[in-house]
């Protein structure tokens, strides 16, 4: 098992894009063999420490720390109704990264890596995604039928925070009811969702499909029949770890078709690395977002489209509509860090704080106690970082710390203190990349500012009051280093 860890913690090799394949995990619970998309896994562990939360669903067994992170573990034994086979220190635990947070997921035993042809893994039988069974697909690895968890459903079965969008504005009075959107899933949680949110906004002509071969058949008997890539669809939204055909593979097909090619993409994955960014890229993707931001797959589907419909008297070719594509994606989003006086988090402030603290104490005691252990490690850092040269492991490790309270704080919906560190982490990458000095005065004020905001004594008045300035930091910010 700990070569199988050290191989997942430290992970570099990629799979080519567009190859179809995919790395599956084969692990085991009671008496089911199951898998999980690597993709999806940060690391494995031994049995750790479990401390037990009040009131939480009955499959969360506890939290555990792990590098100064608090981690929920949910019990796929208690999830699946299954008993263990191992003794409670002798289970194993897989670490998850998806959705921009980590969840811990208690197993009996891990087998290996298996490689396979996304061809071979097959999608659920109809009556077991239409039940409230957590599978996606399934495949076949040395004989043996091996079940595929939909963990993102389990994280959704026992999350009190659901993850639902308002209906998104539509200033170009685009004809959204007429225009075709086509999405692909393998989740039936995130069909949902997705449905909801394009539907709330007024895209009511929707077809759903549950996988890539689907979508990719549907789409070259559409092309047949019609003989007019414009009576196909106007935007494909498509996962990307999919059974049968992945959202890479489908991309690549239709790009490098004669006449789909012109057919807008906008991947949609829960694991939205760099190097998932330079897969897309390499297959011509003209959009990449994060499942959570369900209000920005609206708003790109729009940019998308109305780039689309501004041209629809022109004659351009592909590469201008990919770049041009492109470039609206990018706009939105690094507007946080090209507009920082005016970024998102400092839009409806009041009624942000307000949603985020009403969700419930306990989720903002927890955060706050997260924050403060988060804090003293970014401090430190800070100190270290105080000479003319900054070491690479600091600047690294800064970065994960920034990551980390970027992503505890997208989880209880807490905008300002997200938004903040987004244009943190932007000026550290820039020194990393040596576009700019180490901003060290800014990040002591960042640091002072979340220490404040973590300060138990503060009730919620005063809580809201410090997030309250949280435009007016970062625009100071976001103008650190500047030139």
């Amino acid at each position: 098992m700990a070569s199988v860890g050290n191989i997942l913690l430290e992970k570099d090799i990629l799979l080519e894009s567009g190859t179809n394949e995919v790395e599956i995990l084969v692990f085991h619970v009671g008496d089911y063999a199951l898998g999980i998309n690597v993709a999806k896994v940060r690391e494995v562990l031994p049995a750790q420490k479990i401390t037990r939360l009040p009131k939480s669903h009955s499959s969360i067994i506890g939290c555990f720390t792990l590098r100064d992170s608090v981690v929920p573990c949910v019990s796929l034994h208690k999830h699946l109704n299954e008993q263990p086979t191992h003794a409670p220190d002798e289970t194993t635990i897989i670490l998850t990264e998806f959705n921009q947070y980590q969840t811990a997921f208690l197993v009996d035993t891990v087998d290996r890596i298996h490689r396979v042809s996304w061809e071979h893994v097959l999608a659920a039988p109809s009556v077991v995604t239409k039940s409230a069974t957590p599978v996606t697909a399934v495949t076949t690895i040395d004989e043996r039928l091996i079940t595929m968890l939909d963990f993102e459903m389990i994280a959704d079965q026992v999350s009190e925070l659901a993850n639902r969008a308002d209906v998104v504005a539509n200033p170009q009075n685009l004809p959204r009811h007429e225009l075709r959107i086509l999405l692909a899933d393998d989740s039936a949680t995130v069909r949902q969702a997705m449905t909801e949110t394009l539907r709330g906004s007024g895209y009511t002509r929707l077809t759903t499909f549950e996988n890539g071969e689907e979508a990719w058949t549907w789409i070259q008997q559409r092309l047949r029949e019609t003989g007019d890539v414009n009576q196909v669809a106007d935007l494909l939204i498509s996962d990307v770890e999919m059974p049968q055909i992945d959202g890479f593979h489908l991309t690549r097909n239709i790009k490098e078709h004669p006449e789909l090619g012109k057919l807008y993409v906008l991947l949609f994955s829960s694991i939205l690395t760099e190097d998932n960014r330079n897969k897309g890229a390499a297959v011509r993707a003209d959009a990449m977002i994060t499942k959570p931001e369900l209000n920005r797959v609206v708003e790109v589907a729009h940019e998308l489209l109305k780039t689309r419909a501004g041209r629809s008297s022109e004659k351009t070719d592909a590469t201008d509509s990919v770049s041009e594509a492109t470039r609206a994606e990018d706009a939105i989003e690094d507007r946080t860090q090209e507009q920082a006086a005016t970024v998102a988090v400092g839009r409806n402030a009041s009624q942000t704080t307000g949603a985020s603290l009403s969700r419930g104490q306990r989720h903002w005691v927890t955060f706050r106690n997260e924050l403060n252990d988060r804090v003293d490690h970014l401090a430190e850092l800070c100190r270290l970082a105080s000479t003319d040269s900054v070491a690479e492991d600091v600047v690294n490790d800064s970065l994960r710390s920034l990551h980390s309270i970027k992503s505890a704080a997208m989880a209880i919906a807490v905008q300002e203190v997200a938004g903040t560190t987004h244009v943190a982490e932007g000026k550290v990458v820039d020194h990393r990349d040596k576009k700019s000095p180490w901003p060290g005065a800014a990040l002591d004020k960042y640091v002072a500012w979340l220490r404040e905001l973590a300060d138990p004594v503060n009730g919620e008045e005063e809580v809201q009051q410090i997030l309250g300035r949280a435009d007016v930091l970062t625009g100071e910010i976001a103008g650190a280093c500047d030139v």
